[in-house]
């Protein structure tokens, strides 16, 4: 957690980079030569002395790959604030990007950040944020978190991602020896049917297995 983003407190300042020095075990001295900044110039963040420009900030939270947030924010540690309670055990389930639960569009497989999950409660392999309104009648809306567990595949009526051709899809899955339905459950939308003919490269990301909401109603 941590407060609002803000710029020009010194003492804040100095003591993330103090932080992030401590880290690497680098001195004031020798950061201010890999840096290419004056020594005293250094001394006097470390000290709380001056406040760096916004473009030293960022190349600084470039340095030590952090964010410029790390640097001029006071972070407040969860066990500080009365009444938190801290999860002992976490685990960070990767967030791919978006899929579609009305017609199929493209996931995005870059790496959109990460769930952090009390693995007691929910696991997943990853997590997909659905779109559409095609699976509202399963309770999976648009914006929902939807996690998913990596496998190749799924038993009839299970709630799957499946990829066609180089589209994603959220949808019931249905296998017969001559067709796959992928089931909406929406009665707005039809079901999409494929058969061999079709010609379709046709794979099973995953099945569903959890699901976070962020507007709760």
């Amino acid at each position: 957690m941590s407060k609002p983003l803000s710029y020009g407190n010194n003492k804040i300042f100095a003591k993330n980079l103090n932080k992030y020095l401590d880290e690497r075990n680098l001195s004031p001295t020798e950061f201010a030569r890999i840096m290419n900044f004056p020594e005293t110039t250094v001394f006097n963040w470390v000290h709380g002395k001056s406040y760096p420009r916004i473009d030293r900030i960022q190349q600084i939270a470039d340095y030590f790959g952090v964010l410029k947030s790390d640097l001029v924010e006071e972070k407040v540690k969860i066990e500080d604030i009365p009444g938190a309670i801290p999860m002992q055990k976490g685990r960070l389930i990767p967030i791919l990007g978006e899929i579609a639960c009305g017609d199929p569009i493209l996931a995005q497989e870059n790496l959109d950040g990460y769930f952090l999950s009390d693995p007691s409660i929910i696991k997943g392999d990853f997590i997909l944020r659905a779109q559409g309104d095609s699976m509202i009648d399963a309770g999976i809306e648009e914006g929902d978190y939807v996690f998913i567990n990596q496998t190749p595949d799924v038993e009839n009526g299970s709630i799957a991602a499946v990829l066609i051709d180089d589209d994603t899809t959220l949808k019931r899955f249905y296998k017969t020896d001559s067709q796959i339905v992928l089931q909406p459950e929406n009665k707005a939308y039809s079901p999409i049917i494929i058969t061999e003919e079709d010609g379709k490269n046709i794979k099973i990301l995953g099945q569903v297995i959890g699901l976070y909401k962020q507007n709760i109603r």
